[in-house]
């Protein structure tokens, strides 16, 4: 008898830590980064070591990705967030260019990351400006990654068409070798400064060029989702003078149902764990702050995000 009550306990607490064990069960967020070796890829890696270190009851992983992949993932809702720049997240949000007749609108916004100045990478001794990119080898990007959208934002300035070129498509780790080797002539890469991928690149062949102030300007006023920008003085060896530039923000984005409770412990564990991001990748999140969380946002604000920038003071 006390064997059979104490068989009855054992099962009885079993189901009890089951139970338990289940409805403590960590909910699963999958952040949509970039190719392997972009900027998104480590951004979206050192915030999932963020949240699975500070154990919020959320498990994160990282998934390769591009802005234009992350959003259509996030519309389809086959991942819980994802990385993009406000280029890109621009003609999404609004029907046009790459997704022309097809508006994704049940993408929000979650938080700003950071400014993403264009860096013009071009192999060839005529290249003397981006106009005579015109007739060369110019790289896209993956299919999915918003490197297409800058470039064609930035050709189209100089009257540069897609047909006045030869589109290649390269990851982001193949289109280094292919500009050192002169397999393609042009390349527009939004990143941080100084990047140690573009500063290996100029010392074997490749160039950086300013964009023409005018050029610039007509950007800057058709394209509202861009800010002026300069790649200072000596941040790259062989330039001592600024290189006028236009820069995109990099951002986290959701769905618009997304359980309000996970975006919010999301952006609340980011903007607690500042210098955890700074310390692990200091060039992307040097201006990552809360006065700064809204930079480039476009569109809605998930309530997640908007509960947690309320609490904070950012919004009323």
């Amino acid at each position: 008898m006390i064997r059979k009550s104490m068989v009855g306990i054992l099962l009885a607490a079993t189901l009890v830590f089951a139970v338990a064990g289940i409805s403590c069960a960590s909910e699963f967020a999958r952040i949509g980064t970039s190719t392997v070796g972009g900027g998104f890829y480590l951004i979206g890696n050192t915030i999932a070591q963020l949240g699975n270190s500070v154990k919020n009851g959320i498990n994160y992983t990282a998934v390769t990705g591009g802005s234009a992949k992350n959003l259509v993932a996030l519309e389809k809702k086959d991942m819980e967030f994802g990385l993009s720049q406000s280029a890109t997240t621009y003609e999404a949000w609004n029907g046009i260019g790459s997704f022309e007749g097809r508006p994704l609108k049940q993408i929000r916004f979650v938080t700003a990351i950071y400014p993403m100045p264009a860096h013009i990478l071009v192999n060839g001794d005529d290249i003397k400006s981006i106009a005579d990119l015109k007739g060369k080898r110019v790289d896209y990007g993956s299919i999915g990654q918003g490197i297409e959208t800058n470039c064609r934002i930035i050709l189209g300035a100089y009257g540069i068409k897609d047909e006045d070129i030869k589109i290649d498509r390269y990851g982001r780790s193949e289109v280094v070798e292919a500009l050192q080797t002169g397999a393609v002539q042009g390349h527009v890469w939004l990143t941080t400064y100084p990047n140690a991928q573009v500063e290996d690149m100029l010392t074997k062949n490749v160039r950086l060029l300013p964009i023409d102030p005018e050029q610039r300007a007509m950007i800057l006023e058709q394209n509202p989702f861009f800010i002026p920008s300069v790649i200072p003085a000596g941040t790259y060896k062989g330039y001592d003078q600024d290189i006028p530039t236009i820069a995109a923000v990099g951002a986290l984005f959701t769905y618009a149902d997304m359980k309000e409770d996970v975006v919010y412990k999301t952006v609340k564990m980011m903007y607690e764990n500042v210098q955890f991001l700074k310390d692990r990748l200091p060039n992307y999140f040097a201006e990552f702050s809360i006065e700064n969380a809204l930079n480039g946002c476009i569109m809605d604000i998930h309530p997640g995000a908007l509960r947690y920038y309320k609490e904070v003071g950012l919004l009323k």
